[in-house]
């Protein structure tokens, strides 16, 4: 199975692409000492990811842009050289969103779960001042 040879247009959609993936991945680390703290091995996950991500991201742009402005060049550069850092860029971009929506998930649940504790404590300190 052959790739199809992708033309101006298609370098330019992946340009824009990468482009942005670029901007997520630099908005979206943001970890407080106290998560670290917490999760440390998450917190090692996340940051991985995110710089694999990064990096990834960063290579495909560089091809991509040289293939764009360079047609010699890019009959140099294989298809693939392409293909497989943009894969993994948007494998770890898919990776961070997922985790992203499971941490809020998470903390949804842990501060319900907290103010439900902190309610029944207030009921349980008002029913033995009454009594």
């Amino acid at each position: 199975m052959t790739m199809r040879e992708l033309d101006a247009n298609d370098l330019g959609g992946l340009l824009s692409l990468y482009a942005v993936l670029l901007l997520a991945f630099a908005a979206n680390f943001h970890l407080s000492p106290k998560a670290v703290r917490r999760n440390r091995r998450a917190a090692m996950v996340f940051a991985i990811a995110n710089f694999i991500g990064e990096a990834s991201t960063v290579i495909a742009l560089l091809l991509t842009w040289v293939a764009l402005w360079s047609p010699g060049a890019w009959e140099k550069i294989d298809n693939l050289l392409v293909f497989i850092p943009g894969s993994l860029a948007i494998g770890c971009a898919v990776f961070l969103t997922f985790e992203s929506v499971w941490a809020r998930i998470r903390h949804i649940t842990e501060v319900g779960f907290e103010e439900q504790q902190r309610q029944e404590e207030l009921a349980q300190h008002t029913s033995h001042e009454a009594h």
